[in-house]
């Protein structure tokens, strides 16, 4: 049989694409030092902070009370999706172990294709829908996302948002509320993917303050049209609710796997116009500071470009052993990442998740020691992009794969298999020590699938051995801002008026700030952030054994504090920056005296 190594996807095409060296990229302020350990071990995510249950956001026309009826829409032509599916098929029987799962579409929309309603004060709302024909699921890319101050974008499918139903308090992970909000602030990107919409159409609305113009301050230039995944439960009679093969082992039949299993998540990423998937996993730092480090191949993803694009879908498997998987639409996802680190010579790419990660999952360990042949081994994955498998086998001599690849510059291990496989969709998940639970690899090529012969039960993994080296400094401490340490009230940074800007926060490292306000004075404080990469809060205090004397916790892009000093002399009041969603997220801070 033959076996392939490092496909790369190309639309509809496979390139073979080995790279000198390796590829750095980091949108990060400053890193530590390296770690002392050359390993870490798994850690479960703590809970945020005790949350207040915020009602869900409303679209823009919710809000504004406008009953949007029967809109535009701009209809786009039907595919040949059985070309698709030869195409596909082609790439499946030379063993890839990525999937094409989308195809791009060119997208041209301007205001006059949407209609525009007159709201009181001048302000407008304007609203469209796109359709692409039996589409199973529908993501945008606008780009040029200039929004207003003032301005407001949503983003979703038609029937997901009358369901207004807060579950747990948090529109940006409940099942029956996928909207995408955008805002006229300093922290959005002008270069926007959407997460993925159930069906065939969704819908734009665009909220325009008084007096900004007859134009769209952006452009949808392409779309992703999903047509192979189960996306939804209407979805599932278009598609086989099982994708994977037979030989494949449901992991919540192995409980002693379960916190590594919650690390993993399925990734759907765009390339050179058609969108792929592939695994992957978080990884654990030194500090344990739950920085969103997640690894996959460099096979999958390898550029800027791709890692903008990345879709996070998390917990996606069964609740019970064998038991039915939930819609791939009611599970959390996180839109995005930046390119931390990426290399081809062990096939690794380590990125940094910006969108926000729903809480309850998991940091995977990992050895950057070698581990030796015949330890005991378990992988974790999404084949053909289903619901999570587990598979089992042994770390066998490498020298094979590295015949397989035909170069021996590729630091590759090996894994024989005693029980299930691997397919595409796979490639970037880890493989992981039985005893210890760490990983020490990640998936690259091979020729398993269910019912090959015995010879062909392995797969090849690059080295974290040689993947740590690279990393290690980035795996010693996420980066953090030079505020810091200012993790307490008794060690609140000393700030004046004005801008800081590119503020961390994490959520186990709040912000806490205090400033030296004149008598009968008032200081403002306004956060702005994305809120899509994680819920900020503000709290104001006048000592640190009070309690907050103000809050703001609201669900937009920013949040805004006064404190008042009602004595006869200066004092110093404090505030406090906390998350209340996600692990993660940067913002900027204005302070001002009235």
């Amino acid at each position: 049989m033959d076996r392939f190594f490092a496909p790369r996807r190309q639309a509809g095409r496979l390139a073979l694409a080995i790279g000198l060296g390796a590829l750095l990229a980091s949108s990060a302020i400053g890193w530590a030092a390296p770690p002392a350990a050359d390993e870490a071990f798994g850690i479960q995510a703590p809970q945020s902070l005790p949350k207040t249950v915020k009602a869900v956001r409303p679209t823009p026309s919710e809000k504004m009370g406008v009953a949007l009826g029967t809109l535009p829409e701009v209809r786009l032509g039907a595919l040949d999706k059985n070309a698709l599916l030869k195409e596909d098929a082609v790439n499946q029987r030379l063993r890839v172990k990525t999937r094409r799962v989308s195809v791009g579409r060119a997208v041209r929309l301007s205001a006059a294709d949407g209609h525009w309603f007159d709201l009181a004060g001048g302000a407008r709302l304007w609203a469209a829908e796109i359709v692409s024909p039996d589409a199973l699921g529908v993501r945008l890319h606008f780009q040029s996302l200039r929004l207003p101050a003032g301005a407001e974008l949503a983003v979703y499918a038609p029937r997901d948002a009358s369901q207004a139903v807060a579950r747990n308090g948090y529109a940006q992970f409940d099942p029956d509320r996928k909207v995408d909000f955008y805002e006229g602030s300093a922290a959005a990107s002008s270069d926007v993917w959407t997460r993925t919409f159930a069906g065939e159409r969704v819908r734009i609305e665009y909220l325009a303050p008084a007096g900004a113009g007859q134009e769209l301050p952006f452009r949808v230039d392409s779309l992703q049209h999903a047509y192979v995944d189960p996306v939804d439960l209407a979805a599932r009679s278009l598609v086989n609710e099982k994708q994977a093969g037979s030989c494949e082992n449901d992991v919540t039949c192995h409980p002693e796997w379960a916190d590594v299993a919650k690390a993993v998540s399925r990734v759907e990423f765009v390339e050179d116009g058609s969108g792929f998937l592939c695994s992957g996993q978080l990884l654990n730092d030194n500090a344990q500071d739950f920085t969103p480090y997640y690894l996959t191949a460099n096979h999958c993803i390898s550029t800027p470009g791709a890692a903008g694009s990345t879709e996070f879908f998390w917990l996606y498997q069964t609740s019970a052993c064998n038991g039915n998987p939930p819609s791939l639409n009611s599970v959390p996802t996180s839109n995005g990442a930046t390119l931390a680190s990426t290399s081809p010579t062990s096939d690794y790419t380590l990125l940094i998740i910006t969108g926000a990660l729903p809480d309850n999952l998991f940091w995977a360990g990992w050895t950057g020691k070698t581990v030796p042949d015949g330890t005991d081994s378990t992988a974790i994955h999404h084949p053909a992009g289903d619901y999570k498998r587990i598979s089992f086998g042994f770390k066998d001599q490498s020298f094979i794969c590295n015949q397989d690849a035909g170069t021996n510059s590729i630091k590759l291990v090996r894994i024989a298999w005693t029980s299930g496989v691997t397919e595409g969709g796979s490639s970037g998940s880890g493989i992981f020590t039985d005893d210890t639970q760490q990983l020490f690899g990640q998936l690259f090529f091979g020729p398993s699938a269910c019912g090959v012969g015995p010879s062909d039960l392995y797969d090849c993994y690059g080295a974290f051995t040689n993947t740590y080296t690279k990393i290690k400094k980035l795996l010693a401490k996420g980066s953090d801002d030079n505020s810091e340490p200012n993790n307490s009230c008794g060690k609140a940074r000393v700030v004046r008026t004005g801008r800081l800007t590119n503020r961390i926060v994490k959520i186990n490292d709040p912000d806490w700030y205090r400033i030296n306000v004149p008598a009968g004075r008032t200081v403002n404080v306004t956060v702005e952030f994305d809120n899509g990469n994680g819920d900020i809060d503000l709290a104001g205090y006048t000592d640190c054994s009070s309690d907050a004397v103000t809050t703001s916790a609201g669900h937009d892009n920013s949040e805004t504090i006064s404190l008042t000093n009602n004595g006869t002399r200066p004092a110093f009041v404090y505030w406090q920056v906390t998350l209340s969603s996600s692990t993660r997220n940067t913002y900027n801070m204005t302070v001002s005296f009235e």
